[in-house]
């Protein structure tokens, strides 16, 4: 007589069907790979230090106990960050399931557990597959281990799916966008620094102070100024100045304004200090440099 149990199949999130490369490195403080592209999924788990990746025309700092994902196609390349010595893990893999679509675009700072759960991985990794030139781990040549612990390859492929899928459950993830490294006036600077040049630019004809600075970018008023230091020195209210001075010097050339009327359009106190701030950084009155211009 037949049964009566009801066979229930398996979901898969993930299918892990290829390994291309695993691999561990500890870097020098200067290295720098000029990067590459492939069609296959690359994980990238920073142990200690901090590297600046490139992923398309992007940079981004990632950090000590973080991890992001190259996908398919995008170019992508690492070196260490400001002196740091930096030790990296990287996999890479065939996965075309539609959830690694969550994974574009996003840094995750990892938990204990996830930290265990990757050491787990890549140890398990590295007793099934070895390097052909461990020198030279981006070449991306990898062979089977002879005499490999029983299983090995499969729970491989088993820990990086079960990783995989805490992933996706993770909700501390971060926008790589909010770590993107940017060139203002020929210096290297991060995201959080352009956020407040951005908000000044943006607000050349109001008034910002530091605290409010702070409140609108959710930070403390010290971390805003070591931020800004990062760029320039001399403080955040001389550049504000600074801009507005620039943009006096456009107004003028423009010649639809007066001097009274430019100061209050750029929120000076007065057009006695609009005046002393104009010839702090041009070394000119607001009327010589009216006469200078051809």
């Amino acid at each position: 007589m037949a049964d009566k149990f009801i066979r229930l199949g398996f979901e898969k999130a993930f299918n892990i069907e290829k390994l291309i490369t695993v691999f561990y490195m500890e870097f020098s403080k200067d290295f720098a790979y000029d990067g590459e592209e492939h069609d296959f999924w690359e994980m990238v788990y920073v142990d200690r230090g901090e590297v600046l990746c490139t992923a398309g025309k992007r940079r981004f700092a990632l950090k000590s106990g973080e991890l992001t994902f190259h996908r398919p196609g995008e170019f992508h390349a690492i070196r260490a960050s400001e002196g740091s010595a930096p030790n990296v893990s990287i996999i890479t893999f065939e996965c075309r399931s539609r959830a690694m679509q969550f994974f574009r675009g996003k840094i995750f700072p990892l938990t204990q557990e996830e930290k265990a759960l990757v050491s787990m991985l890549f140890r398990e990794a590295l007793s099934a597959y070895s390097l052909v030139d461990r020198r030279n781990p981006l070449l991306q040549k990898m062979t089977r281990i002879e005499n490999a612990p029983f299983g090995s390859s499969q729970m491989t492929k088993n820990l990086l799916e079960i990783f995989l899928i805490r992933l996706h459950r993770h909700e501390g993830a971060l926008a790589k966008r909010s770590r993107y490294h940017y060139k203002v006036d020929g210096v290297d600077i991060p995201y959080p620094v352009k956020e407040i040049l951005d908000l000044l630019e943006a607000n050349l004809y109001g008034r910002l102070t530091v605290p409010e600075i702070a409140a609108r970018l959710g930070k403390s008023e010290s971390t805003v100024k070591n931020l800004f230091a990062l760029y320039r020195p001399g403080g955040i209210v001389r550049h504000y100045n600074y801009l507005k001075i620039e943009e006096a010097k456009r107004l003028i050339r423009e010649g639809k304004c007066n001097f009274g009327q430019i100061a209050a359009l750029l929120q000076f106190d007065t057009p006695q200090y609009f005046s002393m701030c104009f010839k702090r950084f041009t070394n000119m009155s607001p009327l010589e440099y009216k006469k200078s211009i051809l």
